[in-house]
Parts: structure tokens; sequence; C-alpha cells
């Protein structure tokens, strides 16, 4: 009996040995396979982070036009911009022309949206006129969605970080280039301006860079920041610059 019992014990000791014996090895396989492969393939591959700027999941806003025909305010069309990525690249100016856009904020102040704002007209503004400036502008009422409705907006830091460079000055935001181009209709760029008494505020500009002349192009991005590009609506900007009875009106404004 003895020798049996010890035979018996025998092999139970065994099977635990070579089962700890198969367990360590296992995991010490399984600890090679991460040590070899995690390296080939790191956490970070699983979540893939695109750094294209004109992505189609970016903020679009658009603008809904009236023209006075004398006899009524007629409906033309809406104007669609897509701003890419510049709330990453300024998203203090962008969030503020977002919010007016909406028009969230009216709750609080009425004047904190774009609704029934004109844009500016005089022979600078009309296309027939030699004095055209291949740009459209709204003032708005001077009223910040974000932050302060009566502060400025000011964002040094990253105005600093988004400097282009140009003959005859310097502009911010998106860099006017060939992608830049091709992604807009007819290189039509939406800007707000960094200078003069509505810089930081409530103004904005429709800029007709892809259609100007050799002599503007870039230099009439000059002092502002680029922080869109039209999409669509092309047709109702034409309209917009060839009219002559009276500012183009925003009739309604909102966030796609």
């Amino acid at each position: 009996m003895t020798y049996f019992r010890r035979k018996i014990n025998g092999g139970l000791y065994l099977a635990l040995y070579l089962a700890l014996f198969l367990s360590r090895t296992g995991a010490f396989k399984t600890t090679l396979l991460r040590t070899k492969y995690s390296s080939r393939f790191p956490k970070s591959r699983l979540n893939v982070v695109t750094d294209d700027k004109f992505t189609n999941e970016s903020t679009k806003i658009y603008f809904d036009i009236g023209l006075d025909t004398k006899e009524e305010m007629k409906s033309i069309g809406r104007l669609v911009f897509n701003l890419y990525n510049s709330e990453e690249i300024l998203p203090l100016h962008t969030r503020n022309l977002v919010k007016l856009c909406t028009g969230e904020m009216r709750a609080i102040d009425p004047r904190c949206s774009y609704l029934k704002c004109q844009f500016k007209f005089s022979p600078q503004f009309v296309e027939t006129f030699p004095q055209y400036r291949w740009g459209h502008i709204v003032d708005g009422k001077g009223r910040n969605a974000e932050g302060r409705p009566n502060e400025r907006i000011k964002d040094p830091e990253n105005l600093n970080k988004c400097k282009h460079e140009i003959y005859g000055g310097t502009y911010y935001g998106l860099k006017y280039d060939e992608e830049l181009l091709k992604s807009t209709e007819n290189g039509v760029i939406l800007t707000v301006p960094l200078v003069g008494a509505y810089r930081g505020s409530t103004s904005f500009s429709i800029v007709r860079v892809g259609e100007s002349p050799m002599e503007w192009k870039e230099r009439l991005l000059l002092n502002s920041a680029v922080i869109g590009g039209l999409e669509s609506g092309i047709e109702v900007l034409h309209q917009m610059a060839r009219q002559t009875n009276g500012p183009p009106t925003i009739l309604s404004s909102g966030k796609l």
C-alpha cells in the first residue's frame, strides 16, 4: 500500500509540475508575442486620426439671401460655407461666427444674430462698377455671441500659429493654396477682419479670390483671417454682385 501511495503522490506531483511548467511557458510565449508585435501594431493604429483639414465632417453654415426688387424682398437662394478645421485653428472667431449664424444667444440679446443684416452697398460692392473690390461685407449688429457681447475677440496666441506672409503684408487662419482652392466654388473665401472698427466683432467678408484679377488674388485677404470657403451658391453670389437696387439682405442663417 505504501508503494502505491508513493506512486500516486509522485504522479500527482508530476502532473502539478507539468501544469505549472506549461502555464509559465504559455505566459512566457504570450509575453514574447505581445512584445514582438506590439511595436508593429501600436494601439494608436486602432484609432486613426486624420489631419485632413478639408474633411466633409467639418462645420457648415448657411445664409439665405434676399434682394430688393423695389416691389418686394425676393429670396434668391442660399450660400453654404464649409469651415473645415477652423475651430481648431481659431476657435474664438469661428465659434462666434457659428453662434451668430444659429442665433442661439438671441434669447439673451436679440442683436446676437445675422437675421435681417444687410451687406454693404456702394460702387465698391457692385461688379458693374470699376471700383468693385471683389468682396462683400456684412458688419452685423456689433454684439458678439462668444465671450462678452460688447468686448472684441482677441486670440493672439492662435493667430501667431496661423500667420501667412505674402507680398504686401499678412493674413491668418487657413492657408489659401491649391488644396483650399479645389475644395471651394470658384475660390470664394469666408474671412473675418483683424483690423478696423469691426475687428474681433460680428463682421465677415465673402471674398472672390479665385475670380479676381491676378493683381488682386491673395492680397484681398490681407489683415483678415480665413475661416472657410464657399461650398455651394456661386450663382447666388453672382446675383448679389450684380444687383443695383439695394443691399443684399440675410433672410435667415444657421448651421447644417
